[in-house]
């Protein structure tokens, strides 16, 4: 234990022979409190503070560690792009590290994906989502257990705010309240082109909330609401909103439960739908003749280059036929986009 002590110190020693006078990226602070709060400096920490990017995941931070972290950035305005996943981090954690931000011009995107957000944590990211100062665009909150009173209370700062681009709530347990409160903020924000809501508690009348909000939506182009339980009368206002939306370009409703009975309002709604390019059905139980009516739903909409139907018990003949309907469809979208880089180069 001594010698692993000794050797901390002398790599602390170095480390601080290694600092500029000026500590323009905060390594001096987090050093500084590292030492107040008796913890080991985190190398990559030190290493990732003069990076624009850093990805320090893994590495069990915990609450100690996230606030030296945070010190240092109340300095540091080089790092843009934050990813902290799974690191033990608390709630009071997440909540210092955030308040942090509101103070910092320079981080564009933050990933706590895997730590533990709560009241304290909520209230925080709420406050900065509000701020006109925010530059924040792609926030990933999954996996931190988070329930329908964080939802809500992140969902109400959204209404006003521009910046933000990209949002995954995945992974947690936000219900039918926050559903509502996302359906509300659908309807006027300006923003937000990114949601993922899969593998959350929604079930249809979640969903129900939700296609109100997307009917009057132009911006929102990714949707993830995989394994949410639409089940089929999901599936149906879903489609419903498909018929009148005129932003979505891709959308994930795997695992949803869906048959034939809810397929058939869906299938209408992307057959009509003048946006969507890229639909997943996979593990839902849509048959032969669901596969049928989605082909024929894709033969009508020629802006679809995507619709995936694994695990649907679909026959393979159906699946081939697809295939051969999407597939120049793909090239085509291919040929294009290279020949527009070609012409921006």
């Amino acid at each position: 234990m001594q010698r692993r002590r000794a050797a901390d110190d002398e790599d602390d020693d170095l480390l601080e022979d290694e600092l500029p006078e000026e500590d323009q990226f905060g390594r001096m602070r987090y050093l500084e409190l590292c030492r107040e709060m008796g913890i080991s400096p985190a190398s990559q920490i030190l290493k990732y503070l003069e990076s624009e990017a850093m990805h320090v995941v893994h590495y069990g931070l915990g609450l100690k560690g996230v606030k030296a972290l945070a010190g240092a950035l109340r300095i540091n305005q080089n790092v843009t792009v934050l990813r902290l996943a799974d690191n033990a981090i608390p709630d009071d954690g997440c909540a210092e590290l955030v308040r942090t931000l509101l103070d910092n011009s320079a981080v564009t995107l933050l990933d706590l994906s895997g730590n533990r957000m709560a009241a304290n944590g909520a209230k925080a990211l709420s406050d900065l989502l509000v701020s006109r100062n925010t530059v924040l665009k792609s926030l990933t909150l999954s996996k931190m257990k988070l329930g329908d009173r964080e939802g809500v209370v992140l969902g109400n700062c959204l209404e006003n705010n521009t910046a933000l681009r990209s949002l995954d709530l995945s992974g947690n347990d936000l219900g039918e309240k926050t559903a509502h409160t996302l359906g509300q903020v659908l309807m006027v924000n300006l923003g937000l082109t990114e949601l993922n809501l899969s593998w959350n508690k929604l079930r249809p009348r979640g969903v129900a909330h939700l296609a109100e909000g997307l009917k009057p939506n132009l911006t929102l182009q990714v949707l993830g609401l995989g394994w949410c339980g639409l089940q089929d009368s999901g599936a149906t206002t879903f489609g419903q909103a498909l018929k009148a939306n005129q932003g979505l370009v891709d959308v994930d409703l795997s695992g949803n439960q869906i048959t034939l009975e809810g397929l058939h309002a869906l299938a209408e709604g992307v057959a009509a739908s003048s946006t969507l390019a890229a639909v997943v059905l996979d593990n839902n139980d849509l048959r032969a003749e669901g596969g049928k009516e989605l082909l024929h739903a894709v033969d009508h909409n020629k802006g679809l280059v995507v619709c995936s139907l694994e695990n649907t018990n679909t026959p393979e003949q159906i699946r081939l036929a697809m295939e051969a309907l999407l597939e120049p469809r793909r090239k085509l979208r291919d040929k294009l986009q290279a020949s527009q880089q070609a012409a921006g180069a």
